[in-house]
């Protein structure tokens, strides 16, 4: 003994636990950020389709709700297939987490919260976040080119004067399938390092993987394309006259709501571009109410897959 009563004091926090309590904290900024722009969102949006929801047979909305589900796991399948090209397999339960939860920076304005939410995420699971940057941005470009491929080989078949009055859209369809190539996806991953001063990683993007992570994608627009499908049934539309419609309006919808950049998931794009599509075969009313809750569905969609994929997550961990 030393005479004096020994007092605990708490270990001073090292440079690496300040760094990882300001993580922490970051995390939980951007979670509670994302969830308020989407409360914001579907409590904003709910005055305008409450009164269809209510005169709506709720199973057209549930049937709805699960082609969202789908639509989610073929895109992030579609995502989870190119890991292997940089040397990584990553399991699948993993993949959901970092894809699903990293996605709700969507609600975010501007593309750049995703990206950088997958960059920290896949950064716990063994991926450099130069090559989960380039890994997002081969995702973007993935969507947007099956989405504008989708969208334009269905367009004559709905309508030949949106084919006229959009001319452009087969040209730029074909111009990011090309992208997708093997040849050019190396060519283009290699800049996108340079660009992030980033040494030349490991890149095995061949055919198989190209055509696996695409035909995928296309899936994507199918299931999300019959969502909308199932809306419009609900609200009274024709079955046999809105299904193209509906499934060319959604890629084309969602593809142009990726690229334009600033506007949170393609807020306000997307409505526009079903509503055009939709409008020769329902009418403009009921395609921009369509076009609503479509956009509803996905929201409630998104945060529980991502819900369901965080608790799946930390239970595996919790059982290592």
């Amino acid at each position: 003994m030393t005479g004096r009563e020994d007092i605990a004091v708490a270990p001073t926090p090292t440079p690496r636990g300040w760094r990882r309590w300001g993580l922490n904290a970051v995390k939980i900024a951007f979670m509670v950020a994302v969830v308020a722009a989407g409360a914001l969102y579907v409590v904003g949006k709910w005055g305008e389709v409450s009164e269809a929801v209510r005169s709506m047979n709720p199973v057209w909305l549930v049937l709805a709700f699960l082609a969202v589900v789908v639509a989610l796991v073929l895109s992030m399948l579609s995502w989870i297939v190119v890991w292997p090209a940089f040397g990584i397999r990553l399991p699948l339960l993993r993949g959901a987490r970092v894809f699903f939860v990293s996605q709700l920076g969507k609600y975010l304005p501007g593309s750049v919260w995703p990206i950088a939410a997958q960059a920290q995420m896949a950064g716990e699971v063994g991926l450099a976040k130069s090559s989960s940057i380039v890994l997002s941005l081969i995702a973007m470009l993935v969507s947007i080119a099956t989405g504008l491929g989708v969208g334009a080989v269905l367009l004559p078949f709905i309508d030949l004067h949106l084919l006229q009055s959009y001319w452009w859209l087969p040209i730029v369809g074909v111009a990011f399938l090309v992208c997708l190539t093997p040849p050019i996806m190396r060519i283009g991953v290699r800049l996108a390092l340079r660009i992030l001063r980033r040494p030349d990683a490991p890149f095995a993007y061949g055919w198989r993987v190209a055509s696996t992570s695409s035909g995928l994608q296309v899936g994507n627009w199918l299931f999300g394309g019959a969502q909308l499908w199932l809306v419009l049934i609900g609200l009274g539309v024709d079955p046999a006259r809105s299904f193209v419609p509906a499934v060319a309006g959604f890629a084309l919808a969602f593809a142009l709501g990726v690229l334009l950049i600033p506007f949170p998931a393609g807020l306000g794009v997307r409505e526009f571009v079903i509503t055009v599509v939709l409008a020769s075969v329902t009418g403009p009313g009921v395609a921009v109410t369509a076009a609503i809750l479509s956009r509803l569905l996905y929201a409630v969609a998104d945060f529980a897959t991502a819900g369901v994929a965080a608790w799946i997550g930390r239970r595996a961990a919790d059982s290592r």
